[in-house]
């Protein structure tokens, strides 16, 4: 409901969002690919593998691996994927809350030698102690927050310190009203904030507007840009919704410049879908 209304009023106004929220500190978002969903009956790593080709075909030069399958498997498979993008890549792994605290200390210290730039929930969302053991561990970046929601919660992890990465998901988590309450705090205490997208094509779009006025973090001479997580599975509702109203070349993806989100939603994709 909230986006809808940002939505509704920047088209009144004839603004984008982002400007609204108080204007663009970029046009274009850095990318990376997520995707990565196993198939049954196919050969893993080496199908990953070829979809990790894939993605650097289409100019990525960043990726996300769905992991959270076993310890032992977790670890060989990082690696090999590792091995076939080689060190330049930024690759990330999301473990989906798989591991206890034990496990994921494991994982984490078999894995400092492939330099992931970020692990993504490791933990049950509820184990904040958890997350702010693991951080001492790694010099990779500990990240969560799709399943923190709102600002008061965002405010106790955030007192806490237990992650490097804050990733609230603009889609459940308040909208654009609450996310620039919760960015906010991240701010205040020079945390990062790189959100976790994933969904529709409206999600994604929402999301470009959000991200676009985020500031670059943490407060030094050499912060870090916000990430644009880009899902590259199959998905109607996000590669027909809104057809080419999202734009990705070379790496960055495009901030839509059109009033409300930016773009517009295609009506016969809803009706071919609609259940009820």
């Amino acid at each position: 409901m909230d986006i809808a209304l940002w939505d509704a009023m920047g088209r009144s106004l004839g603004q984008p969002v982002s400007r609204l929220l108080g204007g663009n500190f970029r046009t274009a978002v850095k990318a990376y690919a997520t995707g990565f969903y196993r198939k049954k009956g196919r050969s893993y790593p080496r199908e990953a593998m070829d979809e990790a080709q894939g993605y650097l075909d289409k100019g990525f030069r960043g990726m996300k691996l769905k992991t959270g399958f076993g310890v032992g498997d977790d670890i060989a498979y990082i690696r090999a994927l590792r091995r076939a993008v080689g060190p330049d890549v930024m690759l990330m792994a999301d473990f989906n809350c798989a591991y206890n605290q034990s496990a994921a200390r494991r994982i984490i210290l078999e894995l400092e030698e492939e330099k992931l730039e970020f692990f993504e929930e490791l933990l049950a969302p509820e184990d904040m102690a958890g997350y702010a053991a693991l951080r001492n561990l790694t010099p990779s970046y500990i990240a969560a927050g799709e399943n923190i929601f709102g600002k008061i919660a965002y405010k106790d992890w955030l007192a806490r310190g237990a992650l490097d990465i804050y990733q609230p998901d603009l889609c459940s988590s308040g909208g654009f009203t609450e996310c620039k309450k919760i960015a906010a705090l991240t701010q205040a205490h020079n945390a990062m904030l790189i959100p976790h997208v994933w969904g529709s094509g409206v999600g994604l779009a929402a999301s470009l507007q959000f991200i676009a006025t985020l500031p670059p973090t943490p407060l030094s001479q050499t912060p870090w840009e916000p990430l644009l997580e880009y899902d590259q599975s199959s998905h109607p509702f996000r590669l027909d919704l809104i057809g080419d109203g999202v734009v990705f070349r070379d790496g960055f993806v495009q901030v839509p410049t059109g009033p409300g989100i930016g773009v517009e939603v295609n009506r016969s994709v809803l009706e071919k879908y609609r259940v009820s």
